[in-house]
């Protein structure tokens, strides 16, 4: 009978750290993470995405966990453990995802991603972290759509190969350039760098030089323009997009046709995922 008490205490033990974590946590229990959500009504869920780091802060200790190939976390920080935390009181832990500093370069979708940056509680749901992200920044989404002049499948081809569309940002003044997939660019900015305003300088959109762009196209700008008189409140963890039509007179501005504010959810873009 004491041999079949000791099978199962071992087997729960092995159950629990490979469950748990991934990385040995000397001289403590580890703390594992569980379900954590983020708020976005009515739509897909946040998918997590290998590397991605989740930072846990409680009790004066911190720990980034970084989630691995195989769907799990690893800890880092392996004094970050249940007798080291001691007691933890409900949504106590805080929780935070990507970068509290604007990223000017958003081309590639890992970046994008990473500009996302998002705050939130947890709880210790006996050994893991169970808690809940919100979005802190905007989602500008720029849709360039065909205006007059264009022959079958011309705007298609030029917009697959522009060369980058960078976004104006204020306090202080700078530019960040988006990211790109076919006629639609995506940067993450925070509500108090958008530029405010009646028709002021948003965007400059770049056209390639490759074989996709007509001769007369190739290296030309124009100067994106829009309205801006939201609140920054009005803005935060909201996705912003913009319609703008392009002629191929190509006009030195180009003024936006559409805005709509609407939840950050999940969308798939290109070979990994946007944000939520």
């Amino acid at each position: 009978m004491k041999f079949y008490y000791l099978s199962i205490i071992i087997l729960l033990t092995v159950s629990c750290s490979n469950e748990l974590a991934e990385k040995p946590h000397a001289g403590g229990t580890p703390i594992g993470i569980g379900e954590i959500s983020t708020r976005a009504d009515g739509t897909p869920t946040w998918v997590w995405l290998q590397n991605d780091q989740l930072t846990a802060t409680v009790n004066g200790l911190t720990a980034v966990y970084t989630r691995t190939g195989s769907g799990g976390w690893t800890c880092g920080n392996t004094g970050f453990t249940k007798e080291a935390l001691g007691t933890v009181a409900a949504n106590d832990i805080a929780l935070t995802f990507g970068t509290q500093a604007l990223i000017t370069d958003q081309t590639s979708p890992e970046s994008y991603r990473l500009a996302d940056y998002m705050t939130g509680n947890g709880s210790l749901d006996f050994l893991t972290i169970d808690g809940t992200l919100s979005h802190r920044y905007t989602d500008l989404v720029i849709e360039i759509t065909e205006g007059n002049g264009w022959t079958e499948g011309q705007f298609a081809s030029t917009m697959a190969d522009a060369s980058e569309l960078t976004v104006n940002v204020s306090n202080p003044a700078g530019r960040v350039s988006a990211c790109h997939n076919a006629a639609t660019f995506r940067a993450i900015i925070p509500p108090a760098n958008l530029p405010k305003g009646t028709g002021v300088s948003l965007a400059t959109l770049t056209l390639g030089s490759g074989s996709g762009t007509p001769a007369s196209l190739k290296g030309q700008t124009a100067t994106i323009t829009y309205n801006n008189t939201n609140n920054e409140a009005d803005l935060e963890g909201k996705r912003l997009t913009l319609t703008a039509s392009l002629d191929i007179s190509l006009d030195v501005t180009i003024t936006v046709t559409g805005i709509t504010i609407a939840d950050f959810y999940y969308q798939p873009v290109g070979s990994t995922f946007t944000p939520d």
